[in-house]
């Protein structure tokens, strides 16, 4: 067995022909089960668009995209401000809500990987939204693919196998790697996806990051931003939300081109 590079032509030509789906056309209308709410954001959308100054067509990436409506950090700037971007949600249930809900983005039914290559992880669906990576499966080939593992119960339909990709990579199969938004919200396994993005290579100007599941914790999380070029803004604490925001540090660029 051996692993795939995250840029390697054979991932992305598999998750553009097998985990990709391209955003609802713009005339179709959304089927949220409340349209009368604008933001169903636990605060997320209304601190990112502070930062932007309320910029419109941006493009965000949201991970979990859960079912697309209930706390989705991007609906809001979707809907009202012309934005689009990528919905990723490996929990089975909550995509084929998310497929249903008619998202002007690009929606994807995996889970990012935790190493800088493609993996398969057992799953537990078990608690809704706070669903999360149970362990490595051991049958992952040479392109991720595998055999069910024969430690699931295959009559379980909430713990299940789930193809996992680099976040590098998903974004060179969208053909964007300038990014306005980054929500990463995946119950515990935020510092290892973040610790396999190639940060040189991709642009994000802001991003939230759930910390309170992460074993390293939050100051390990900014420490490796800050490594990368981000400044902590601050942090969001809200009924359903502990997430430390992180921007860019474009004075970087700035001291750069002085030196």
């Amino acid at each position: 067995m051996y692993q795939l590079e995250q840029d390697h032509p054979c991932v992305i030509r598999l998750i553009r022909r097998n985990y990709l789906l391209q955003p609802a056309p713009k005339n179709l209308p959304y089927r949220l089960d409340h349209p009368e709410s604008l933001d169903p954001s636990d605060g997320q959308s209304q601190a990112i668009l502070q930062i932007l100054q309320n910029t419109t067509n941006g493009f965000f990436i949201e991970c979990g995209g859960y079912d697309g409506e209930f706390l989705s950090n991007t609906l809001y700037m979707e809907r009202s401000l012309g934005w689009t971007g990528l919905l990723i949600e490996a929990d089975k249930k909550a995509f084929n809500q998310l497929k249903y809900r008619n998202r002007k983005a690009y929606t994807s039914p995996v889970c990012l990987s935790t190493k800088p290559y493609p993996m398969r992880v057992v799953y537990n669906a078990t608690v809704g939204s706070l669903s999360s990576i149970l362990e490595v499966s051991n049958s992952t080939s040479k392109t991720g693919h595998g055999a069910v593992n024969n430690n699931i119960d295959a009559n379980n339909d909430k713990i299940y196998e789930v193809q996992c990709f680099p976040l590098y990579s998903i974004l060179l199969a969208v053909g964007r790697t300038d990014i306005d938004y980054f929500g990463l919200d995946v119950e515990g396994s935020e510092y290892k996806i973040l610790r396999t993005v190639p940060w040189h290579k991709v642009y994000i100007k802001t991003m939230t990051v759930e910390w309170n599941h992460t074993p390293e914790g939050e100051p390990a999380i900014t420490r490796l931003m800050e490594d990368n070029k981000f400044i902590k803004f601050g942090l969001i604490s809200m009924p359903y939300s502990r997430e430390v925001v992180y921007v860019r540090d474009f004075l970087d660029e700035y001291r750069k081109d002085k030196d």
